[in-house]
């Protein structure tokens, strides 16, 4: 079968792989039918050989696809069944997961990357493949509603894997209260998101926050920011004050999660505002903690993975019913024997490109 790996430092290759076969009875084979390159794969490859990434590993976390063969302890899905996947496979059954912090499964793991590989030992299957073999499906896999089941509908629903659940995660985070302002810092695919996840806790302004023209256009014009401010030629804390009186916005949701960022959310946060960090840029580069200006202020941080599993449920039939649509953050959809051009896309960051889907 076709599958995607990381061969080199920002190199991936498409390449035959073996097809998976099912290693525990709570497991699943599922057939993709699309999925997602993410903005974390990006970094990911960029940063293989310090994050333990070896050559030939299986890329992708985002996917939806149909149900090819099922372990016999299998009860939540039937062969067939159109399904999309939480980005971390997760038991159900643990500590955490009964308290619905599924992002700490004592046994889960992130497809297609060497996080929990603990976990999947070295049989960590990716996304961008023609089949994956998916553990603990009876949590991981998500049976799509009558209305996204027609294969049509995947770009819909793929999202919910990751990028809008996360966005979502930020929006419960930040604690929006209706009629305030909220401001999201980065224009990526998890920025336009926010903005969507936002939206369904009727702030008075979402502010877009970015560094492309071209994606905070697409903030205005289809994620549905009220203001977007272009970090490279304006101060975004001097634009939020002026907007909100000089007092900052109630709530943030920061995307990036380097120095810069925070440091940015921190002083365009009014006292007792909530900051959500969602981004992975602490990995790579250290950041100060901030506890005397957020104690003095009465801010509160929220950090964390996103919990897909808990969300997922309430997510669905807001699509389904079409009170958001979370498809139009791919710009473009190739097949998946190009997933090396949708790589070099998102990496170049080529105007107009948001993100990369992938089908079979």
């Amino acid at each position: 079968m076709l599958g995607t790996y990381y061969h080199d430092r920002a190199q991936v290759r498409v390449g035959n792989l073996p097809e998976p076969r099912l290693l525990k009875d709570t497991d699943a084979i599922v057939r993709v039918t699309l999925a997602g390159i993410c903005g974390a794969d990006l970094d990911f490859i960029k940063h293989g050989p310090e994050m333990g990434i070896q050559q030939g590993m299986r890329l992708g976390h985002e996917f939806v696809g149909i149900v090819e063969e099922i372990g016999k302890d299998i009860h939540n899905i039937r062969v067939g069944d159109r399904v999309v996947a939480s980005a971390m496979f997760v038991d159900g059954e643990c500590h955490y997961c009964k308290r619905e912090l599924t992002s700490a499964c004592e046994h889960g793991g992130l497809f297609g990357s060497p996080f929990f590989i603990e976990h999947g030992g070295n049989d960590i299957q990716g996304g961008q493949s023609e089949y994956i073999r998916v553990p603990y499906a009876n949590t991981s896999l998500f049976t799509l509603p009558e209305g996204l089941s027609t294969g049509a509908e995947d770009a819909k629903a793929l999202p919910l894997a990751d990028n809008f659940a996360t966005g979502y995660h930020g929006a419960i985070n930040s604690n929006i209260r209706p009629g305030e302002t909220v401001v999201v810092i980065g224009d990526g695919a998890v920025g336009q998101c926010s903005v969507m996840a936002t939206s369904l806790f009727a702030p008075s302004q979402i502010v877009l926050v970015g560094r492309y023209d071209d994606r905070l256009k697409f903030g205005r014009q289809k994620s549905g920011a009220t203001h977007t401010v272009n970090g490279k030629t304006t101060d975004p804390v001097e634009y939020v004050k002026e907007l909100t009186q000089g007092r900052g916005a109630t709530s943030i949701i920061d995307t990036i999660g380097n120095q810069v960022s925070l440091k940015q959310s921190l002083d365009m946060a009014q006292a007792g505002a909530s900051i959500s960090v969602l981004g992975f840029g602490h990995l790579y580069a250290p950041v100060d903690a901030p506890y005397s200006e957020a104690l003095f202020r009465n801010l509160t941080i929220h950090t964390g993975i996103v919990n897909v599993v808990a969300y997922m449920k309430k997510l669905l039939p807001l699509v389904e019913s079409g009170r958001i649509d979370p498809s139009v953050i791919f710009t473009n959809t190739l097949p998946l024997a190009e997933a090396e051009k949708g790589y070099e896309l998102m990496l170049s960051r080529s105007n107009g490109i948001i993100k990369v889907a992938l089908h079979n």
